[in-house]
């Protein structure tokens, strides 16, 4: 590796990863431990180092690696995931990843973990793993590594940035599960709960035709809508769509909802509401949903149904077949009973549940903006 002109003339240096960073490797049988917490590899999110998600040591069994606060989770396991965290706690963590710590006379600590999320530590990180199914890193072999580093008064400036970046991240994604619980609470308020005016009780599929019939599409190619297409918390597809000649599957029209039927896209939360047809157009798409079209409710009314927590774990519930491959018959929409509020009590709702809606979209188009700013600046290092 060289240094570019500009980097020579800012004062940068190549390093060894080894003469800045650490393995730290005490291990610890999850069996004999007073420490309360687990962190595997499955609770690291990809690109960012804040852990929001963990277990407890009784969830393991087998050596794991102790961690602290400050100290770096590395999953050196499938290193193309980019699972990189900082700990704020002591416990435990996943044996598949590498703890590592700062060299504090070499670089600035809280500037390392920067450092492990560019595309040029990952990239080689990738490079040097080990194994087809499995690839994972050897510390040696990263130890060997050699990387570009700015001068300790940069590390600090870049430090300050991508502190705000991460700060402003933080608030927005705690806006956005705050804004998660409050359409929840309100789903089951408003459309769940019995209130004065809608005491009538009638089933979904009152409401609802369940798998109704479409023309089929004579055209050449049609729209095809998979299962990965589906989102799991917005009415809006996220994948792209394909065309094919001559698709089998379900069949399905603008203003239908899908509702995913198997595990584990039911527990996820996969739904849609169809809004990327041509007028009159027929689309098809995977045989694991259930596609219902509202006959006494708005197509908009019926999704926010189907994304009440009440209706899905009751969904869920219900489901049958052998383990992994569960399905939700679609009698659950005969069965399952739902208070019918008047047509004007629907509208004010909607609107209510649409104003949440788009203070989340704001907030993820925010989010969205971030981390494209936060991935052009990651550069520089």
């Amino acid at each position: 590796m060289q240094l570019t002109d500009k980097q020579k003339s800012e004062g940068w240096r190549i390093v060894k990863f080894g003469e800045i960073a650490k393995s730290v490797s005490k291990r610890v049988d999850p069996a004999d431990t007073e420490l309360e917490v687990y962190v595997g590899l499955e609770h690291l999110d990809p690109d960012n180092l804040r852990i929001t998600r963990r277990g407890v040591p009784s969830d393991v069994k087998g050596q794991k690696l102790l961690v602290k606060p400050g100290q770096i989770i590395f999953g050196k396991r499938r290193a193309y995931q980019r699972k990189v965290a900082v700990a704020d706690f002591e416990g435990i963590c996943s044996a598949h990843a590498m703890v590592l710590k700062a060299i504090p006379e070499a670089v600035v600590p809280e500037y390392l973990p920067f450092f492990m999320q560019s595309d040029m530590f990952m990239e080689r990180a990738v490079a040097i793993s080990e194994g087809s199914l499995s690839p994972t890193i050897k510390w040696k072999t990263l130890a060997n590594q050699e990387f570009p580093l700015p001068l300790r008064d940069r590390q600090k400036e870049m430090l300050e940035i991508f502190e705000k970046i991460e700060d402003n991240l933080f608030q927005y994604e705690q806006a956005l599960v705050q804004a998660d619980r409050s359409l929840s609470v309100l789903r089951y308020e408003k459309m769940m709960k019995k209130n004065e005016g809608n005491e009538q009780l009638v089933s979904i599929s009152n409401l609802a035709t369940v798998n109704p019939k479409c023309l089929p599409n004579k055209a050449k190619t049609i729209t095809f809508c998979d299962m990965a297409a589906l989102d799991t918390d917005s009415k809006s597809i996220s994948g792209e769509l394909i065309k094919k000649e001559k698709p089998s599957g379900a069949r399905y029209m603008n203003g239908d909802v899908l509702f995913a039927r198997i595990t584990p896209c039911t527990e996820n939360g996969k739904l849609a509401l169809v809004d990327f047809l041509e007028d009159g157009e027929t689309g098809y798409g995977s045989t694991e949903f259930i596609v219902l079209r509202g006959e006494k409710v708005e197509p908009l009314y019926l999704y926010h149904l189907c994304r009440t927590r009440k209706l899905r774990h009751y969904a869920i519930d219900r489901m049958i077949g052998t383990s992994g491959r569960k399905r939700v018959p679609k009698e659950v929409f005969d069965e399952i009973m739902i208070p019918l509020p008047s047509n004007d009590e629907q509208h004010k709702i909607l609107n209510v549940l649409e104003s949440i809606e788009g203070q989340k979209a704001n907030m993820k188009k925010s989010i969205n903006s971030l981390i494209e700013v936060r991935s052009k600046y990651l550069k520089n290092i």
